[in-house]
């Protein structure tokens, strides 16, 4: 079957396919590293979990741009590709620098979310216009040009980490306009129109003085929002004469580092929130994405200058036992390291996961007493998790104060209050790597108080010590209040009973400085935690007695900042934005076609659940994967850079592929859908125990083990879609800007769900949702192949 259609746009020659290519390559690139960009802009200007939002604004973006392309296929000149394609380069190029600086002079208040989320939206709509379009034009080579979309998508995973690092997310988002006239250029040479060519020329040399510009002015610089109940603003408006002297990027947050702290303060009159007032002594503060306040302390190495620390309820462990050996995960800004130091031990271990605060902190050199060069302490830049796992060594306190950063990751923000530290797995790793009376103190709020004691008492029974006799090894205590937050909490599990000694030593300190405790063993034992350990209550009925998560969370579903039950409100309402969505990609271009005389041996229905299954199924089985993975690699930049790079590239080469494995009929791609299916059963059944299995591993056995795992699966899932769009211009050519729109559209509603089904059950769960969605595809391949339905290209 022809088509006018197919000769509409660039005239399909040797060369313009490769420029086409190029430029399919560079706008996917483009595409991926602005997500990324604009998901670290809003967790740093705004809050973390609105990375939510930045990826729902590409992917509607992406999508909606399908329907547009679709609407007006037939109403636009037979040059309509070559003109909307730079035209859409060009958009985005002007666009992006609109938005940052509309970001930049409302000082990025949540108030305007909706202005930013449209403004952002209008970039990833041009994206997907040059995507569909080039789809529409050359659907015959969808395999190849669908190659090019994800091999751009895998190289920008792997760009955007020193992008970011050397750019930040402003710069790397102006970046990605520069790309884009790299894209017009590209598209004006097809036209061989050399008024277009020098437009497009003058269009790159406005966009690199743009990024040069702002690396000099930071006139697009985006403030965190100074209204917010964030700690950043906080602590600006509570410490007069306080200022920010350094702000720093890299791929999975923001640092900016605050001087000129001269001890007075204003405490905030909102209780809600913990007041950012700074103690006497403060160098610096380390922010982390506008939040997560860390503090460089006044030191000047000698372990008795600092002792007044040792009395701190957080601190009391340290002076358990003469001597101990620490290990310190997530040491930040070192004010624990001090402490530990203080408190007599000549062994600390410590972890930091973020490299600029570990170089932030050895910058103050004298002034914090060379506190990661100092002769007690061990320091190391890498994920707790991850270094403990690879450790042989046993130590006496295993610390971990506060670790969260309450900042998107760099996965595109579903991951947002992921955190493997606190799982009972974790747990399990850190209770292995004790001495025979060693201790495990977490410090946190008191909200997660109920989680510590259900994680320690699960724990302990997997360790063989009956529930009944739990309350011997756990210690709870509160700074301030038993009832109400925000009052730091300090949770205590002992590998063994805790002696008498102790319990005095504590007893006696929490007295002595108005400390409040909850669990003491022998002492006290506030409800209803007495009836939970005495074994007269359930761990189900102690769940429900509290309006937030008290269960404890594991490696399959490690959401321990997740509290709302059942799921946190803004996935709610993305949930249901996503729906929405979708039914608008259903609805609206369904009422256009009914008008069409097109006539097909393919169902509008058909087309629709194979093109949504792939959309869905996708995003689901990738992020499921990708979440098992991070734990396996541990340091969030090189783990997502690797994982998505080899993810997306194998999917590339299987496009490619797909073009000489699926040439006329269905039966090829029905093996390919089986194919997936059966190895995402077998991944459900076996990746634990692989990860597992080789988590103490050396990093680059890890790497090739995370990558022999994903490239089987990825290779078979990049064919089913081009093969769809070559049925679709051998039969209904029209539809496929809707198509590329209802893959858009479920995907979004794919990436929510692999959210909300992890948080609910596990990721485990979110890719057998994904590998049933597949089911749904096979069985359209399969009835496809029924019909003979043939490619005829």
């Amino acid at each position: 079957m022809t088509n006018d259609l197919s000769q509409l746009g660039l005239a399909p020659t040797s060369i313009n396919k490769r420029l086409l290519f190029a430029g399919i390559f560079l706008t996917s690139l483009a595409g991926l590293v602005l997500e990324i960009a604009i998901t670290r802009i809003f967790s740093a200007a705004i809050w973390y979990h609105f990375a939510f939002v930045a990826v729902s604004v590409a992917l509607v973006g992406l999508g909606s741009s399908g329907l547009l392309v679709h609407y007006r296929l037939k109403k636009i000149k037979e040059n309509w590709a070559g003109d909307i394609t730079i035209a859409a380069s060009i958009g985005i190029c002007i666009i992006i620098p609109i938005t940052l600086f509309v970001m930049h002079s409302l000082a990025s208040q949540v108030t305007y979310l909706p202005l930013f989320m449209f403004l952002f939206s209008i970039p990833f709509f041009f994206v997907g216009v040059i995507i569909s379009t080039a789809f529409s034009a050359f659907a015959h080579v969808a395999g190849r040009l669908y190659a090019f979309d994800l091999i751009g998508a895998s190289t920008g995973a792997i760009l955007v980490v020193l992008f970011l690092s050397l750019l930040g997310g402003e710069g790397t988002a102006l970046l990605v306009g520069l790309i884009a006239t790299i894209c017009t250029v590209i598209f004006s040479i097809t036209t061989k129109n050399r008024k277009k060519i020098l437009i497009s020329l003058v269009f790159v040399v406005f966009a690199s003085s743009l990024v040069a510009i702002n690396e000099s002015t930071q006139v697009f610089s985006i403030p965190t929002d100074p209204t917010a109940n964030k700690d950043l603003p906080i602590f600006l408006r509570e410490n007069p004469g306080s200022h920010i002297a350094r702000t720093q990027w890299n791929s999975f947050s923001r640092i900016d580092v605050v001087e000129g702290i001269s001890g007075s303060c204003i405490p905030a009159k909102d209780s809600r929130n913990p007041s950012q007032c700074a103690e006497e002594g403060l160098v610096a503060k380390i922010f982390i994405d506008g939040g997560a306040g860390t503090n460089i302390i006044s030191w000047d190495g000698n372990p008795d200058s600092r002792k007044e620390l040792s009395s701190w309820m957080q601190y009391l462990p340290f002076k358990m036992k003469h001597d101990p050996k620490v290990l310190i995960i997530g040491s930040g800004g070192g004010r624990d390291v001090v402490a530990a130091i203080a408190s007599g031990s000549t062994d600390v271990t410590t972890v930091e996961i973020n490299p600029i605060i570990f170089e932030t902190v050895k910058s103050y050199g004298e002034k914090a007493g060379n506190l990661y060069d100092h002769q007690h302490v061990h320091a190391n830049v890498d994920e707790g998790r991850s270094f403990v796992s690879s450790s042989s060594e046993k130590f006496d306190i295993i610390y971990i104060p506060f670790v969260d950063t309450w900042a998107s990751v760099s996965s595109g923000g579903l991951g947002v209050s992921e955190n493997f530290l606190y799982t009972i797995e974790g747990f399990q790793e850190y209770f292995d790597h004790l001495t025979d009376d060693g201790k495990i103190v977490a410090v946190r709020w008191l909200i997660d108080s109920p989680r510590f004691v259900t994680t320690f008492t699960q724990l302990l029974e997997k360790n063989g010590i009956p529930r009944e006799e739990a309350f011997k090894h756990i210690v709870i205590v509160s700074s301030e209040s038993t009832t109400k937050d925000p009052s730091v909490t300090m949770a205590i599990l002992s590998k063994t009973p805790f002696t008498q000694s102790e319990i005095l030593f504590l007893s006696n300190s929490f007295d002595e400085n108005g400390y409040k405790p909850i669990l003491v063993p022998d002492k006290i034992m506030l409800e209803p935690y007495q009836y939970l350990l005495d074994g007269k209550m359930t761990l189900q009925e102690f769940y429900d007695l509290y309006p937030t998560k008290a269960h404890p969370v594991t490696d399959d579903s490690p959401f321990f900042l997740s509290f709302e039950k059942p799921i946190p409100s803004i996935l709610e309402t993305l949930l249901y934005t996503s729906i929405i969505i979708v039914g608008a990609f259903l609805v609206i271009p369904f009422i256009w076609l009914r008008k069409s005389s097109e006539k097909s041996p393919l169902k509008a229905s058909s087309i629709v659940i194979y093109f949504a299954a792939l959309g869905a199924g996708f995003i689901l089985i990738e992020l499921a994967l990708l979440q098992k993975l991070i734990l396996l690699l541990g340091n969030p930049t090189t783990t997502f850079a690797i994982l998505l790079f080899t993810m997306l590239l194998s999917s590339g080469v299987g496009s490619l592929v797909s073009t000489r494995f699926v040439k006329i009929g269905m039966k090829n791609i029905a093996f390919v859908i089986t194919g997936i299916v059966a190895i995402g059963f077998f991944y459900i059944g076996n990746l634990p125990n692989v990860i597992y299995s080789v988590i103490s591993e050396d990093f680059a056995v890890k790497v090739i083990v995370s990558i022999g795992i994903l490239i089987p699966i990825g290779f078979l899932m990049g064919m089913p879609l081009p093969t769809g769009m070559r049925v679709l211009k051998s039969h209904l050519p029209t539809y496929i800007p809707w198509m590329w729109a209802i893959n858009g559209a479920f995907s979004v509603l794919g990436a929510v769900l692999s959210v909300v089904i992890g948080i609910l059950y596990g990721a485990s769960y979110a890719m057998g949702m994904g590998i049933l969605i597949y089911l749904a595809a096979l069985g359209i391949a399969l009835g496809w192949k029924k019909q003979t339905i043939q490619i005829h290209l």
